[in-house]
C-alpha cells in the first residue's frame, strides 16, 4: 500500500492532478493518508464511470430529437444520478459540450459528446498533514463518438485442419464471441433498425453455402458453364432414350421433354446429396460479386455479361456450379475372362477411387464389350495409360451401377471429396445464431483463402446468392470482412504421380484445360478453362503486389499453387475493397517468412467509394499469435463499433 502511495504522489501522468508540491514522502505513511487515498481513488472511478454513462446516455436521447440544451440537462441527471453517494454536490462540477465530430471519415461522424468534471476531494484522515495539502483536485473527461449508423460485418473464419493445433480453433471461436457481444452491445447506441448484423463464412479448402440452395437461379441447373461438365463424358452415359447435346449442356428425352443433365443428376444417380459445396467460377468470375441467372434462356444467360472483356459473351461462367469430386480410376485397369477372371493393376494409386469402374447399370461387368460404352474403340485389355486413366474417370455408366456404398463414406470420399466445412450462416440480426455458427466451427481441409473471402463479399451484397445486405448506396451502413487464417493458401498436389497434377478440390483439376468432351469441340461449343492461369497476365494483375510476376502455366509444385491461389486472392481483395467493404485480416500463428502475411497485409484496408476511402486511418492488418488475438479482435471491435467512448 504504501509502494503505491508513493507512487500515486510521484506521478504526472494519468486522469488525475495532485493540487500543490509534494516534496517529501514520509518513509512510514500514516493510515489515515492511506484511508484518504482510497477514498479518492473510489471516487474518481466512480465520477469517471458514471460521466462515460451519461454520455451514452445521451447519445441514444439525441435521437428523440433532443435540442442540445435538453440533452445538457438530460446528461448532467443522469451523471448525478450514477455518482456514488459519498459525493456531494459541492465536490462535483459538470460541463456538456456537443461538438462537430472527425470530418475526414466519409459519411462524417455528425457529432460527438464531450462531458467534463471536476472532483474535490477534502482528506479526512491525515492526507492533509502528510501531503501539506487538504484537499485533492481531479479533471475527468468523457467523450463520446456519435455516429448513427448500421454496420454489416463477415466473419470470414479459416477452418482448416491446422486450426486444431495449438489450440488455435478454440482461441479464435472464443476471441470472435467477444467481439460480436461488444458490437452488438454498441448497437443499443443507435435508433436505426436493425444496426447491427453478422454473416459468418467458415472455409477451408472449399465453402458450404448450403443444400437448400441447390436449385436457386444463381445455380447452373442446366450444365450450361465451360467447367459444369469437367470429367463427365456424357457419351458414355448408358440409357435407351434419345440424347443429345446442346448449347453448352447435355440432354435426354424423357417422356416426349427434353431434360438438362447436371450434376445433380449424377449425384442423384447415385443416391447421395450434394454437399454444398461450390466450385470455383472461371477467372474473372472467381474474383468477382458477379452474378448470373439460369432462370432465361442460353442466348441470355451468354449475353449477360463479358466478364473478362475480350469481346465475347461469357455469362453462362457467371453461374454457380455445384461441387462434384469425379470417382478416380480403380487400380483395376482390364478385364480378361477364360477358364478364371482376373485383372491387371496400375502403378498409379488415386485417392478418391468409390465407384467399382467395371460396371454398367444393371450391374453386369463390361469385359470385352467396353468398347461399347466407351466414346471411341479401347482395348478392353488395356487401359492403364494416363489418357486411358482420365478416360476411365470420365465413364458416366459407372455412376449408374449402384455400386456406391453411401454409409460408409465421409468427407474424404465420394463427390463430396474435401467438402469438409459447415455451411454459412447468412446475415442476420440474431446475436444467438451468430453465436451457435462459431461454436460449431470445426478444422478439417485445406486452405483456400480466396474462396472464403469472396463468399464473405456476397454474404455482405445486397444481390443474389445472398440479398439480406443492405443496399450500397446505403451511406448510413458500413460493411466489414474480418478475414482469419492461420496459413498460406495450398492445393493438395499429386507431383508427377498421376495426369491430375492435384487431389480435386474447388478450383478442379490442375489439368483442367483440356476440352471436357471432344463432341463438344468438334462442334465448336465452350469448352472449359483453364481456371488456375487465365487472369494472371500482368495486364489482369495491374495494381497489384503480382503485377509483372512469372507464373508457371504447368503448376505441380505446393509453390506454384500457393502462387496462383495468392495471385487471384489479392485480385479479389482489391474487388472487394473497390465494392466499398473495409477488411480486417488477422495472420494468427503463422510463421515468419510466410507469404500470407504480405498477402493478408496487402488485402486489408478500407473501402473505397467515390475514390477516396470510407475510413481515415484505421489499423486493419494484424500479426499475431494465441496470446495476442483478444487484443486484436478487441481493436476491431472498437473500430467497427460506431458510437464509442474515445476518450
Amino acid at each position: 500500500m504504501l509502494k503505491k502511495l508513493r507512487n500515486f504522489f510521484e506521478s504526472s501522468s494519468g486522469n488525475f492532478a495532485v493540487t500543490g508540491a509534494i516534496l517529501v514522502v514520509p518513509v512510514m505513511a500514516s493510515l489515515g493518508a492511506a484511508v484518504d487515498y482510497t477514498i479518492y481513488v473510489d471516487q474518481k472511478n466512480s465520477v469517471q464511470q458514471a460521466l462515460d454513462a451519461a454520455g451514452l446516455a445521451a447519445g441514444r436521447h439525441m435521437n428523440t430529437g433532443a435540442s442540445e440544451s435538453e440533452l445538457e440537462v438530460y446528461a448532467e441527471a443522469f451523471f448525478k444520478a450514477n455518482l456514488d453517494d459519498g459525493i456531494k454536490d459541492e465536490d462535483i462540477t459538470f460541463d456538456f459540450a456537443l461538438e462537430q465530430g472527425d470530418s475526414s471519415v466519409e459519411p462524417a461522424i455528425p457529432t460527438s459528446i464531450t462531458l467534463d468534471a471536476t472532483l474535490t476531494y477534502d482528506t479526512l484522515f491525515g492526507g492533509g498533514m502528510i501531503l501539506g495539502e487538504d484537499e485533492f483536485v481531479n479533471e475527468v473527461t468523457s467523450q463520446i463518438a456519435l455516429g448513427n449508423r448500421t454496420v454489416e460485418i463477415a466473419l470470414v473464419m479459416d477452418n482448416s485442419g491446422s486450426m486444431g493445433s495449438n489450440n488455435r480453433l478454440q482461441t479464435m471461436k472464443t476471441e470472435t464471441l467477444a467481439l460480436v457481444e461488444t458490437i452488438f452491445n454498441a448497437s443499443t447506441l443507435t435508433d436505426l433498425p436493425d444496426p447491427v448484423k453478422f454473416s459468418v463464412v467458415p472455409f477451408a479448402g472449399t465453402v458450404n453455402i448450403g443444400t437448400s440452395n441447390w436449385n436457386r437461379k444463381y445455380m447452373d441447373r442446366k450444365g450450361w458453364s465451360s467447367i459444369a461438365h469437367e470429367n463427365f463424358d456424357w457419351n458414355t452415359y448408358e440409357t435407351s432414350n434419345e440424347t443429345r447435346f446442346k448449347h453448352d449442356g447435355f440432354q435426354e428425352k424423357i417422356s416426349g421433354s427434353w431434360d438438362w443433365l447436371t450434376r445433380v443428376d449424377v449425384f442423384d444417380m447415385m443416391g447421395v446429396e450434394w454437399g454444398g459445396c461450390v466450385e470455383m467460377r472461371p477467372w474473372p468470375y472467381n474474383t468477382t460479386d458477379e452474378v448470373v441467372f439460369a432462370n432465361q434462356s442460353f442466348a441470355n444467360v451468354m449475353a449477360s455479361a463479358d466478364a473478362d472483356g475480350d469481346g465475347i459473351n461469357d455469362g453462362a461462367d457467371g453461374l454457380f456450379v455445384h461441387y462434384f469430386a469425379p470417382d478416380e480410376p480403380d487400380r483395376r485397369y482390364a478385364w480378361k475372362s477364360g477358364s478364371s477372371t482376373y485383372h491387371y493393376t496400375d502403378d498409379d494409386s488415386y485417392r478418391n477411387d468409390y465407384i467399382y469402374d467395371w460396371k454398367i447399370a444393371d450391374g453386369s461387368r463390361i469385359w470385352a464389350n467396353v468398347h461399347e460404352y466407351a466414346p471411341e474403340p479401347v482395348d478392353p485389355y488395356d487401359q492403364k495409360d494416363w489418357d486411358d486413366q482420365i478416360n476411365r474417370t470420365n465413364w458416366m455408366f459407372k455412376y449408374q451401377s449402384g455400386e456406391i456404398d453411401v454409409s460408409d463414406m465421409d468427407e474424404w470420399e465420394g463427390p463430396n471429396y474435401g467438402c469438409t466445412i459447415d455451411p454459412i450462416t447468412e446475415l442476420t440480426t440474431v446475436q444467438n445464431d451468430i453465436d451457435d455458427a462459431i461454436n460449431a466451427m470445426d478444422s478439417n481441409g485445406i486452405t483456400n483463402i480466396q474462396q472464403g473471402l469472396t463468399w464473405g463479399w456476397r454474404t455482405l451484397s445486397d444481390n443474389e446468392p445472398f440479398t439480406t445486405g443492405r443496399e450500397d448506396d446505403d451511406n448510413q451502413n458500413i460493411k466489414y470482412i474480418v478475414l482469419l487464417t492461420d496459413g498460406n493458401n495450398y492445393y493438395s498436389t499429386d507431383g508427377d504421380s498421376t495426369p491430375n497434377q492435384t487431389s480435386y478440390g474447388a478450383w478442379g483439376y490442375a489439368r483442367t484445360g483440356e476440352p471436357y468432351n471432344p463432341l463438344f469441340e468438334e462442334q465448336g461449343l465452350q469448352v472449359a478453362q483453364n481456371r488456375w492461369i487465365d487472369g494472371l497476365d500482368p495486364s489482369d494483375l495491374t495494381d497489384t503486389i503480382y503485377s509483372g510476376t512469372s507464373f508457371d502455366l504447368t503448376p505441380e509444385s505446393s509453390s506454384d499453387f500457393e502462387l496462383i491461389m495468392n495471385a487471384h486472392t489479392n485480385q479479389s481483395c482489391n474487388n472487394v475493397k473497390n465494392d466499398g467493404i473495409s477488411i480486417f485480416t488477422i495472420a494468427f500463428d503463422v510463421s515468419d517468412g510466410s507469404s500470407v502475411k504480405y498477402l493478408l497485409n496487402e488485402c486489408s484496408g478500407s473501402g473505397i467509394k467515390n475514390g477516396s476511402e470510407i475510413i481515415a486511418g484505421g489499423t486493419f492488418y494484424y500479426d499475431v499469435d494465441g496470446g495476442e488475438l483478444e487484443q486484436a479482435m478487441e481493436n476491431i471491435a472498437n473500430q467497427i463499433a460506431d458510437m464509442r467512448i474515445v476518450q
